[in-house]
């Protein structure tokens, strides 16, 4: 029994829009900063604890360079139980398929052969450390069957010459569509296949971009219809997930699916399903440990402490002794978000990014940029304010004119919710004036019966055309009169 391990939150401003929404789950640790050997050492005594023998770390890598991988490397390979719990590297290679060639793989076994295979708890089947490649199939489809196989087989016998007897080669299902791409697959060296997630399952929804919800109920019996389907595609040579809810709110806000009515006891429910699916001493993966911004959580909760746990260790009964000494308290985790209401630009752009214009410059607290569509934009960093704390928005700026240029542009300002994503409800728009000199608007945002709740962040269109140079001075959230 194993569990998939989203890697994403070695920084406190990961945490600010999990903290900030109430309807999702929060970790029962705190706001932990993956990396801290003494974070793994609690996350493996709970897994243990639970009957989770491994994690299966989502790894991301991409011509040679590494990213998010301070949780394994730092913290996991670190722990004082390592050696009690097993680990695998899921390789989230995201990238287009057609980067994904034999050099590609070669690089890959250059970061992780010797830094993470050859690991005494690396995790094996028939002896060879597993790979799982959630999107193995780009590389058939890149190189072809047998140029596919050639490169895997190279990076097999890489692990070989390593003293690892081979590789176990699993390969997600997202691209495999066809019983012809499951051949393939097998035929270029692939072993098993798995299933990372499938909340769209049987609910109309293709993916995010809209609000929906569907009951999370549907998923036990949308998840078993999909083992079936694939096991029997694959002969048997696939690995059933089971998933543990799904609420993207924390980071799609009300633009993606919501799974209703998780509960402990009909995430039970599927993992009943699984294991009479199986039965049979093969892998079942969980999603997730802790896609806390996915609402998909077996982690603890502060809102279900160890129930999720509890139901895999008893519907499984492989719950293992735990670690024999206990772990050190980990590392207050206290997160205060963020509350900035003025940007005065004195030290920079203090956390404001722009699009559709040229590079942000700096000088004598004023940030510049020149817009390059008919659709410029600056983003503001992070900022939780109570939205019936403030009236308006300052903003101090000066839009000079290129040749040709005279009289007035649109700007517009929009702002987002903790519950909600940017849009056109969401906005106010004002007259801007192209003339070369310093001019103060003051955006009357309360009158908009949209501005409430709380505003986690800005956006601002300073003009609506190409070819403006734009000088901001100050941006201003002013609270209202007392």
């Amino acid at each position: 029994m194993g569990a998939f391990y989203f890697p994403g939150w070695s920084q406190p401003d990961r945490w600010y829009c999990v903290k900030a929404n109430r309807a999702t789950l929060h970790p029962l640790m705190g706001y932990y900063r993956e990396g801290d050997p003494t974070v793994a050492d609690w996350q493996i005594r709970w897994a243990l604890e639970g009957g989770v023998s491994f994690f299966a770390f989502d790894y991301y890598c991409y011509r040679g360079g590494e990213m998010l991988e301070a949780a394994l490397a730092d913290g996991f390979l670190r722990s004082r139980y390592i050696d009690e719990f097993r680990f695998c590297l899921n390789w989230c290679n995201h990238q287009p398929p057609e980067t994904q060639d034999a050099e590609e793989l070669e690089l890959f076994g250059d970061l992780v052969i010797d830094k993470y295979l050859r690991h005494p708890s690396y995790l094996r089947i028939d002896g060879r450390p597993v790979v799982m490649i959630l999107a193995g199939y780009s590389f058939v489809k890149t190189l072809g069957v047998e140029r596919a196989k050639e490169a895997f087989d190279a990076l097999k016998r890489r692990c070989s010459e390593a003293g690892l007897g081979g590789m176990y080669l699993a390969c997600g299902d997202g691209e495999v569509t066809s019983e012809e791409g499951v051949r393939q697959c097998i035929d270029a060296g692939v072993d098993a296949f798995f299933q990372y997630n499938y909340p769209y399952a049987g609910s109309g929804i293709s993916g995010p971009g809209t609000h929906a919800e569907a009951p999370y109920a549907d998923l036990a019996q949308q998840g078993q219809g999909l083992w079936r389907y694939w096991s029997a595609l694959t002969k048997g040579a696939y690995w059933p997930t089971v998933m543990a809810g799904w609420d993207r709110r924390p980071w799609t806000k009300d633009l993606d699916l919501v799974r209703t009515g998780f509960s402990p006891d009909r995430f039970a429910d599927q993992l009943r399903l699984a294991k009479e699916h199986t039965d049979r001493g093969d892998v079942i993966l969980i999603e997730a440990w802790n896609e806390w911004g996915e609402g998909s959580i077996i982690e603890p909760s502060q809102e279900l402490g160890f129930a999720c746990l509890d139901r895999v260790r008893e519907v499984f009964g492989q719950a293992k002794t735990a670690p024999r000494s206990e772990p050190a308290a980990p590392p207050a985790a206290d997160l205060t978000l963020p509350l900035i209401e003025q940007w005065r630009f004195d030290h920079g752009p203090e956390g404001w990014t722009p699009a559709n214009t040229t590079p942000v410059t700096h000088s004598w607290g004023t940030i510049s940029v020149t817009s390059t569509s008919n659709d410029p934009l600056l983003n503001s960093p992070a900022t939780y304010l109570a939205a019936e704390a403030y009236d308006a928005i300052v903003v101090r700026m000066r839009i000079t004119p290129g040749e040709g240029q005279t009289g007035v542009t649109t700007g517009q300002l929009f702002w987002s919710t903790v519950d909600r994503a940017v849009c056109e409800g969401l906005s106010l728009s004002f007259e801007v004036s192209v003339d070369g000199e310093w001019h103060e608007y003051v955006l009357p945002v309360a009158d908009n019966p949209e501005w409430k709740g709380t505003i986690d962040r800005l956006r601002l269109d300073p003009v609506a055309a190409p070819g403006l140079k734009i000088d901001i001075d100050r941006i201003e959230i002013r609270p209202r009169a007392r």
